[in-house]
């Protein structure tokens, strides 16, 4: 038995390890290298790990930056930028995705090249520089089409869509979401179909076409009968609670913010509860209900003192750790 091992250790199969005796482990003589440091931040972070996902990327970065590996670098600093987008950290996210945008222009042949274009776009709309986004997203789409990445060239169409909607640019921005829309429809893609009815009700809600609006979220709430998503739903309610501040829509309206309201709680969004909360205080106040929208005001202002605190707290430390605290998480 112990040929056996021994053959498997030779040939590679299973890495040399030595028992302990103090303590019966055993101990690996490898050192991670940094794109198995990247799989397990990835693991962690299509689970939403943030904390956990964001240690094994700072990881990977020191690894890939110590061994002059440029190319996996860029790949981390995209990787940590998306996750500081999605917590909201966008300053932090901008900053990361320009070093990682910097590194791939001189290694342009990595399809996360694609990525950390738009993400920045997506960061760059947030921030208000409206022609840079646009710019980011033409770019991301380009490479995305190089790759032959439907999905992600459909998901970036839909965004450069939306902002060109927003942009005056209404009937080109249509067109563009629905082409996607109906390409969707005909592979059966389920997910994107989602996306791009969702996207074409913001659309046609900033456009002010409140009644198409309402029926495009409706589909997508059946549509999300199919694979819950607890996220998308929250929105989808939210938006239909606010659309529903019409006379003889209120009571309609008031389930639609209950449950989005439980949702966001569910999801811990704090930011989509308070707005939630506000939305059910106008609709219990337009049907004459004193209490109840007294009581959904002052949760609402609850959470939103509660936030600026926050931010008024951080605010002066020039320091903030990349990792959150361990009882933070």
């Amino acid at each position: 038995m112990l040929a056996y091992y021994l053959c498997l250790f030779s040939v590679g199969l299973l890495p040399p390890v030595y028992p302990t005796p103090a303590s019966g482990h055993l101990i690996a003589t490898r050192t991670l290298s940094g794109d198995e440091l990247v799989r397990i931040g990835e693991i962690h972070d299509v689970q939403n790990h943030y904390p956990e996902a964001l240690t094994y990327y700072e990881q990977a970065l020191d690894t890939f930056r110590q061994q002059k590996q440029p190319k996996g670098e860029a790949i981390v600093l995209t990787k940590i930028g998306s996750i500081f987008e999605r917590q909201g950290r966008r300053p932090e996210a901008a900053a990361r995705l320009r070093q990682a945008l910097a590194l791939f222009s001189k290694s342009p042949d990595s399809p996360v090249y694609a990525d950390a274009l738009y993400a920045s776009g997506r960061v760059s709309l947030w921030v208000g520089s409206r022609e840079e986004a646009a710019t980011l997203f033409e770019r991301a789409k380009e490479r995305y089409r190089r790759s032959h990445n439907i999905q992600a060239l459909e998901s970036v169409t839909l965004q450069a869509g939306l902002l060109k909607v927003s942009d005056a640019s209404s009937d080109e921005g249509l067109q563009d979401i629905e082409q996607v829309l109906k390409e969707a429809r005909a592979r059966r893609d389920h997910e994107q179909t989602l996306a791009a009815l969702v996207a074409l009700g913001d659309a046609n809600l900033i456009l002010d076409r409140t009644q198409a609006a309402d029926t495009q979220y409706e589909q997508s709430l059946a549509l999300l009968e199919q694979r819950p998503q607890a996220a998308v739903e929250a929105g989808l309610r939210h938006r239909l609670a606010a659309l529903s501040d019409v006379p003889g829509r209120e009571e309609r309206g008031i389930e639609f913010a209950k449950r989005a309201v439980t949702l966001y709680q569910s999801l811990r969004d704090l930011s989509g509860e308070a707005s939630a909360w506000a939305v059910l205080a106008s609709l219990h106040e337009a049907l004459g209900h004193g209490a109840e929208a007294e009581e959904a005001s002052r949760r609402s202002l609850t959470i939103y003192r509660q936030q600026a605190v926050m931010v008024h707290a951080i605010r002066p430390s020039s320091s903030m750790p990349t990792i959150a605290p361990k009882e933070f998480r």
